[in-house]
């Protein structure tokens, strides 16, 4: 604490604090006093005579002395940080030694040492945090060496105040809700590029379409190809591949590569036919920049970092096709997709402002979706068609969610929540060649919690 804010506190009301400090043999009753802010968050303690000298004419070579240090906490229930400030006056000379260590639950939190010729004040300046405690506990030794000489002048430090004050202030919610932030946008990636891969693999295409090459772009920053090659026998190969700059998802995603490819079986022709279809879609390049908030005092603290990994999703889909006429095509079917994401772990950027700062750790989290698919294709004649689209389901969330060392409070998992979507979209096919066709379309998915997801597209469609 700087002086002014010393002299504040003098001149506040002051509070005794009895118990405060408990004498080893450095702060013996009525060597010290204490004053209080009135709202709690400071705290300066004076001493009278505090302090550590050896060597010269001392008669000994090596001193230490204890003072321990019982300071209110505020707050009691979250993660406290002080900001300590020690302030005193040291005389050493060459060959002397005076030195300040400050222990808390038995670990040293605090090294602070003089050598060689000083004669000067000194401020050493500090944090300390403790969590879930009525009282911050602290031992502060004072120590001074060096050789024993009759004329000589000791090896001194004393201190003459020791000031706290509360900088920061936070629970175990909010840092966990924080993590759930990221835990849900980790989600979303692979949910939102869902629906691109999907259109790769041609889910707004007829299934008796044939075999095609496109190029398409839609408004959700996506732009490639896609295709589908009928093998004979019931079997057909569809993929395709885009470059999209997702733009819908809770965090914010560099360019990325999507690759899509699936194999599908549907049985002999018939008014009832079975297709199943198996396949895999991800990107082996994601950068990605995560956001997370948290309460300190009484400020939100917004904090963020970047990572990159790769996805990968398999899937698997089984259903029906019903067509009563040469026009009208109905498929239902379900399909259950897993999605693994591999990122990278990255450090927050520590401050005065974030100083409750994560470091995120890497790692797989996945993801599992299952959905009910229903789609209507009509032709109206030999060069309009058009597509009905809408499909619900689930996302479960998966178990790892994010997990995160967070300064002053320690480790800390975070996770998302499951989510219910449907969605809902349409396709308007013209062919204006035997061989060429135009493909429009709209859609729109409802998640959970989450903003309306609206994309428009088109391509352009080379039969063979």
């Amino acid at each position: 604490m700087r002086l002014p804010v010393r002299l504040a506190l003098l001149a506040a009301a002051t509070v005794p604090l009895p118990g405060l400090a408990h004498a080893a043999n450095g702060c013996a009753d009525g060597t010290f006093s204490a004053t209080h802010s009135p709202d709690g968050n400071a705290t300066s303690i004076l001493f009278d005579d505090f302090s550590a000298m050896a060597g010269g004419a001392s008669g000994k070579r090596r001193t230490t002395t204890t003072c321990r240090l019982s300071v209110p906490v505020t707050q009691p229930g979250g993660h406290t940080v002080y900001a300590v400030d020690y302030r005193g006056f040291a005389t050493t000379e060459d060959g002397q030694t005076a030195s300040l260590r400050t222990m808390q639950d038995g670990k040293q939190i605090l090294q602070y040492e003089i050598k060689g010729p000083l004669q000067d004040d000194v401020a050493i300046s500090d944090r300390v945090g403790v969590s879930g405690s009525e009282t911050l506990d602290l031992a502060v030794i004072l120590g001074a060496t060096g050789p024993l000489d009759e004329n000589g002048f000791e090896s001194t430090l004393a201190i003459d105040s020791i000031d706290f004050a509360r900088i920061g202030y936070t629970t175990t919610a909010s840092v966990v809700a924080s993590l759930d932030q990221i835990a849900r946008q980790r989600q979303s990636i692979a949910l939102d590029l869902m629906d691109t891969a999907q259109n790769l693999l041609g889910q707004q295409s007829r299934f008796d379409e044939g075999s095609y090459v496109a190029a398409f772009a839609s408004s959700d920053a996506a732009a490639g190809f896609n295709g589908r090659w009928e093998a004979g026998s019931g079997v057909s190969v569809l993929g395709g591949a885009a470059v999209v700059h997702a733009n819908r998802t809770d965090v914010a995603l560099d360019t990325l590569g999507l690759f899509a490819g699936a194999v599908r079986y549907t049985s002999p022709q018939a008014t009832w036919r079975a297709f199943g279809e198996v396949g895999a879609w991800g990107s082996p390049d994601i950068s990605a920049s995560f956001s997370r908030s948290y309460q300190n005092l009484d400020s939100i603290v917004l904090a963020s970092g970047n990572a990159s990994g790769s996805l990968f999703s398999a899937y698997g889909r089984a259903g029906v096709i019903y067509a009563p006429d040469a026009a009208n095509e109905f498929a239902l079917s379900t399909r259950f997709t897993r999605a693994w994401l591999d990122l990278d772990g990255y450090d927050e950027d520590a401050s005065g402002k974030n100083l409750f700062a994560g470091h995120i750790k890497g790692g797989r989290s996945a993801s599992d979706t299952v959905s009910a698919e229903f789609a209507w294709s009509r032709r109206l004649d030999e060069k309009l068609d058009y597509t009905i689209l809408g499909a619900v389901g689930r996302t479960f969330a998966g178990k790892d969610g994010a997990k995160a060392s967070v300064d002053w409070v320690g480790d800390a998992r975070g996770k998302a929540d499951d989510q219910n979507f449907a969605t809902l979209g349409g396709r308007v096919g013209w062919k204006f060649d035997e061989r060429w066709q135009l493909d429009t379309a709209v859609s729109a998915t409802f998640r959970e919690n989450d903003k309306p997801d609206w994309n428009i597209g088109g391509q352009l469609k080379a039969s063979f």
